[in-house]
């Protein structure tokens, strides 16, 4: 059994104890739906990897959500096929899962807690996430990589020098104080709105 098995395997037998206040016909029933729903899902996705897995369970809710809006707006006659069915429309969540929160973070601060390597962290998970899109993925990964790292580097490492003649004439080496403030800025609010697009497409995502 593999892992995503075992997350499946887990989840189902969560709502299973979740409904156990149902009948044994509509208790069954119900977790067949939801399976189903997992694994057509699952067909559609381009691997069935850990983290897509997670995703579909995070958009789903906890199987406790699941079985109580099982209930909700529908008459108790009504067949278990089509309270699965209100479930499926309801459960995603229009919010980001810890997972996509996660990655965004490490894309904006990664660089600064751990050089290089946190912000690369972060391009993994952001790839690994089934929520967002190719374009998403490429516009969190090549629009200011390293995230907030830039502005920080610049603000506490730049210096510049000037080199003066005998006559007392100094000309300023390197890079402008003026061109640092503007790269440094235009750096900070990139990464800060790169950081805010992911957020809301991945809340978009599970609408």
């Amino acid at each position: 059994m593999t892992v995503t098995d075992e997350l499946i395997g887990e989840y189902l037998g969560r709502l299973e104890a979740a409904a156990r206040g149902l009948p044994p016909d509509r208790r069954a029933e119900l977790v067949a739906e939801i399976r189903e729903h997992i694994d057509t899902v699952l067909a559609q996705s381009p691997d069935r990897t850990e983290a897509t897995v997670r995703t579909i369970l995070d958009r789903l809710g906890t199987p406790e959500e699941i079985v109580q809006e099982a209930g909700v707006g529908l008459p108790e006659t009504a067949p278990v096929r089509e309270r699965a069915a209100a479930v499926g429309q309801a459960s995603p969540r229009p919010r980001a899962g810890a997972f996509e929160i996660a990655a965004v973070m490490l894309l904006l601060i990664g660089g600064v807690v751990l050089p290089v390597l946190g912000w690369l962290v972060g391009v993994v998970l952001l790839w690994a996430s089934a929520r967002w899109t190719l374009r998403d993925k490429l516009i969190g990964s090549l629009l200011f990589p390293g995230g907030l790292a830039i502005p920080v580097f610049y603000f506490f490492f730049w210096s510049g020098s000037a080199t003066c003649s005998g006559t007392g004439d100094c000309e300023s080496s390197g890079t402008s104080a003026d061109t640092v403030l503007t790269l440094s800025l235009v750096a900070f609010v990139g990464s800060l709105a790169s950081a805010a697009y992911l957020l809301h497409r991945a809340r978009r995502a599970g609408d």
